[in-house]
């Protein structure tokens, strides 16, 4: 039986359709307009489902200022990453282990990675594994319902419930396009925390632009808020 199930496996493996995509995002600020970096996306495909992914970060003069590698859990919104920014020594990363997700973060070169296990109830996402949540609830968010789940956020060595709606269609350098808003699921938080919004390609489900906090800080800690736009359908 064990022979019968290694071969399958190995088998599995051999058969499955792998490729590689790239794509560009161009990250400018919300405000001025002005470049602030850019991402350069090896996305990994295993029958057509993103399974891995190396994202290299250059600032506006092309030096290469931090990366970050994501695997995913099939189409789950579950996902393990690490980011590192070379300039400030921040690394930020989720891992599942048997018992929660473990959240890690260290804030600049100096300090001590912090780790903590959390256990976050479902339904939850991590990182990119966002983008798998949408195309999941397509249909749902189709019908002008919302969805409600709980992010993993390792610079709080927390969770945080947000929800996800539908705003509208929109039609984005000839694509058409579903316009999709990430914010928190308390009014209170709403008050004063910016909501994320991302276009998705309503062909392919994937993003093309987006628009809010960014996953890079400047040199007082803060994260950028910006508009990453893609030159093809990227995550």
């Amino acid at each position: 039986m064990m022979k019968v199930f290694l071969f399958l496996t190995v088998a599995s493996l051999m058969f499955a359709e792998t490729h590689t995509e790239r794509y560009v995002g161009s990250a400018v600020d919300l405000k001025s307009g002005k470049l602030i970096y850019t991402e350069e996306h090896e996305a990994i495909y295993e029958n057509n489902v993103n399974v891995r992914s190396v994202i290299t970060y250059r600032d506006e003069k092309k030096n290469v200022i931090g990366k970050k590698e994501i695997t995913f859990d099939g189409t789950s919104s579950l996902a393990s990453f690490r980011r590192e920014d070379f300039r400030f020594g921040t690394i930020e990363s989720a891992e599942p282990v048997s018992n929660g997700i473990k959240l890690s973060n260290k804030i600049d070169a100096t300090a001590v990675i912090q780790e903590e296990i959390v256990s976050i109830p479902k339904p939850l996402a991590i990182d990119a594994g966002l983008n798998n949540l949408v195309r999941n609830n397509w249909d749902e968010l189709s019908r002008g319902g919302k969805v409600t789940f709980n992010l993993g956020v390792p610079s709080q060595l927390d969770y945080y419930q947000f929800r996800l709606v539908n705003v509208r269609d929109e039609m984005l350098s000839g694509r058409k396009t579903r316009v999709v808003r990430f914010e928190s699921d308390h009014w209170f938080i709403r008050l004063f925390v910016d909501p994320v919004i991302v276009w998705y390609d309503d062909e392919t489900q994937r993003a093309v632009r987006y628009e809010g906090i960014s996953n890079l800080y400047n040199a007082q800690g803060k994260s950028y808020v910006v508009r990453v736009t893609f030159d093809k359908p990227g995550p």
